[in-house]
């Protein structure tokens, strides 16, 4: 980590937000923020590495309290729903969750939120870093769809790591604790109900805890979670950008935008059910699949040291331009990190589909030059995902 890192004023505003955790995250001194669903989120409290440490080897507690729940409820909840995602939510009971990809019209991913099932006609949407509440009204209004759909007055906080489910158990007891992948359930924490789920971004055990006592509560429920899990070692830690990376997730508006079909993302086409009668997006993602895409978004290993530089767009070119050849880009990084659990440099770009096949090869232009590039399969750690599943 660069000692250097230059701290900066955040002005904040009615544009610019904060977590519902931010009095009782801020107290721990973040040294830097990233801007998430146009609020601060904590992105950096020690050094990337330390972090990535207390994650992967002890539990961890993340403020991700800019991600504020979407609920859609009523008559028509599931049928909109179903008609707005690639996958078939009528295979969700109450009670779990699901992964999914929500496209407009010409199959670019709108957002890739978690679909928590609360009850038969009452769902709640935790979204990425786009829009999808407006998304969701307008197609409800065009298809004249009987459903509220409002932001819920909570957000969640998650509890990583392999102690993380001595946290939970703590917290909640061992029926909690011992949730399978992708479930969830009710619980109170003290003075708080809550739900918690079996889900999350870092690719190690952990769960996502969301208060129902509203958001003013917010830095007491944290406090009360961080209590639990100081007889664990709990550390308060940024979202692990390196374990996300090292677990072959993508994420929104990084690896993949409005411009990028779920088609083009390696490992997730399945994820595109075509067996459904209808959903937004089909025809152009069934002549996508048809024709094939022209892009496809791969796992990478770069050849060398690590580059000064490691945040996405660096641009990759034809093999040949790896001897100087001039030839131009033909794509680009869009993350990369050093991967400790590999000891080299490891990433995600988005290439040709026709360069897309394992060990296919080009190279990456970084401020030191070419470097040799090759196409793995991802994840790159844990590829059966046991430490997420365990």
């Amino acid at each position: 980590m660069n000692e250097n890192l230059p701290t900066l004023p955040v002005l904040r505003s009615l544009r610019t937000g904060t977590s519902i955790y931010f009095p009782a995250s801020n107290r721990h001194r973040p040294r830097a923020y990233a801007v998430f669903h146009r609020r601060l989120l904590p992105a950096l409290y020690t050094d990337p590495l330390d972090e990535y440490r207390a994650l992967v080897e002890g539990v961890v507690l993340w403020d991700i309290g800019t991600e504020t729940p979407i609920e859609v409820s009523g008559p028509d909840a599931l049928a909109l729903l179903d008609r707005a995602v690639t996958r078939d939510l009528t295979r969700c009971p109450p009670g779990e969750c699901r992964y999914v990809f929500v496209t407009d019209r010409d199959g670019g991913i709108v957002n890739d939120p978690v679909v928590v099932r609360l009850e038969e006609q009452r769902f709640w949407l935790m979204p990425s870093d786009s829009d999808l509440l407006l998304w969701l009204r307008a197609l409800a209004a065009g298809l004249g769809a009987r459903v509220t759909i409002r932001h819920v007055d909570t957000a969640p906080l998650q509890v990583r790591g392999p102690r993380a489910r001595d946290v939970i158990r703590a917290l909640v007891g061992s029926d909690v604790a011992d949730l399978p992948y992708y479930r969830f359930a009710r619980a109170s924490v003290g003075p708080f109900d809550v739900v918690v789920t079996r889900t999350g971004f870092s690719g190690e055990l952990g769960y996502e805890l969301m208060s129902l006592a509203g958001s003013r509560t917010g830095p007491a429920f944290w406090d009360a979670v961080l209590e639990a899990g100081q007889p664990f070692g709990i550390r308060v830690a940024a979202p692990s950008q390196i374990r996300r990376i090292e677990a072959g997730i993508y994420s929104y508006g990084v690896d993949m935008t409005l411009e990028t079909t779920p088609l083009e993302l390696t490992g997730y086409e399945w994820m595109v059910n075509f067996r459904k009668s209808s959903f937004v997006g089909r025809e152009a993602l069934e002549r996508i699949a048809h024709e094939g895409p022209h892009f496809k978004v791969v796992g990478i290993v770069v050849e060398g040291a690590v580059p000064p530089e490691l945040w996405g767009g660096l641009l990759v070119k034809p093999l040949p331009a790896y001897r100087s050849d001039g030839s131009g880009p033909i794509g680009r990084v869009t993350s990369a990190c050093f991967s400790p659990a590999l000891q080299r440099v490891i990433g995600f770009a988005r290439i040709p589909a026709a360069l897309a096949a394992p060990d296919s090869e080009f190279s990456v232009a970084t401020s030191t030059g070419l470097r040799r590039a090759r196409v793995v399969p991802t994840p790159f750690v844990d590829p059966e995902k046991q430490r997420v599943r365990s």
